[in-house]
């Protein structure tokens, strides 16, 4: 019988690696598997520089995770009906288990989830410059692997058409999210779920948020990263909330967005990006103009949206609740 070698992400309260942390193990518990979870004690539990992870936070807790692999593999306790599972593909360390693996003989499985990389122009990693190196460690990376996990088909058509990627190792199941928000009572809010980040474009929603509380005074405009200090802040937040809204040019699943849909606001978004193939055409817009005519649609059409919030929550919650067990599926193949 396969057994799984889990590598979480370390867990930061901010993100959703934390949630992560508790929902691997209990589907892994649930669906019967054999299973290791290696999670040594991470430097923090916030970031403090970086963006998606902490820079050198990160590099700590997967060098303390890949001390901890080389031992089992120096003790003879991997075998060949192991399977790593990276719940970070973009993990500096792939190349020392390639090492491991071809030098001893050991025929071990490498699975990983991938995010985003340097092949993506408006990544922080490719912002700073690191394409120059990673675009090569990335090829190398996508030959050692043999099952690569994505949130969305747009994911997956970037990597195959930048990088030295075969397509069918590659799959497309969403990312792993049950929703943990409390309903409650909807106030006049509009938020933007995002961190304030250059790709996520806050200043359109500064410039929407003028144009919205002009028309419509008892409305308010909020960055949930304004004013949310905690995971459950955000969440009570986006649960009184009717509309969230992205100008995201960088999404492959969009968490934020999930959550917000979740959390029963009306979702509108840019027509690109992963956004096309996860949310109906009624919430895309093109432009800034556009979305304003939609966010005074969605305030003036409130229970007329409804429906088909509920019918694009009851979509991407099919996607997200069974992600996992999916991922496992596929990783019993191997």
């Amino acid at each position: 019988m396969k057994r799984i070698i889990f590598i979480p992400i370390e867990p930061l309260i901010e993100r959703y690696s934390a949630n992560w942390l508790r929902w691997f193990p209990k589907e892994f518990d649930r669906l019967g598997i054999n299973y290791v979870m290696i999670n040594p004690r991470p430097l923090s539990d916030k970031i403090r520089d970086g963006s998606f992870l902490d820079i050198s936070g990160t590099h700590y807790y997967k060098a303390m995770q890949l001390a901890e692999i080389s031992r089992m593999i120096y003790n003879y306790q991997i075998t060949d009906n192991d399977v790593f599972f990276i719940a970070d593909a973009w993990y500096s360390g792939i190349e020392a288990l390639a090492y491991m693996r071809d030098g001893l003989g050991i025929d071990f499985k490498i699975a990983g989830i991938l995010f985003a990389g340097t092949y993506d122009p408006n990544d922080f990693l490719t912002k700073k410059g690191m394409e120059y190196w990673g675009k090569d460690l990335e090829n190398s990376w996508l030959r050692i692997y043999d099952k690569i996990f994505v949130g969305s088909d747009f994911h997956k058509r970037l990597i195959c058409s930048t990088r030295d990627a075969d397509p069918k190792k590659i799959s497309v199941v969403g990312h792993p999210s049950y929703y943990e928000g409390t309903h409650c009572e909807k106030e006049n809010i509009i938020v933007f779920p995002h961190r304030l980040d250059e790709e996520k474009n806050p200043h359109l929603f500064d410039s929407l948020s003028v144009m919205v509380e002009e028309s419509f005074p008892d409305w308010k405009c909020i960055k949930t990263k304004e004013v949310c200090k905690t995971k459950q802040e955000y969440l009570d937040l986006l649960e009184r909330a009717k509309i969230s809204v992205s100008f995201a040019d960088q999404e492959n699943w969009g968490f934020a967005m999930v959550e917000s849909v979740f959390a029963n606001c009306i979702p509108l978004v840019t027509n690109k990006v992963c956004y096309t193939e996860m949310y109906s055409p009624t919430f895309c817009f093109s432009s800034l103009d556009e979305c304003l005519s939609k966010v005074v649609f969605a305030i003036q059409n409130r229970e007329l949206l409804m429906p088909l919030v509920e019918a694009n929550r009851e979509y991407l919650k099919s996607i997200a609740e069974s992600c996992i067990e999916r991922m496992v599926g596929e990783i019993m193949k191997l």
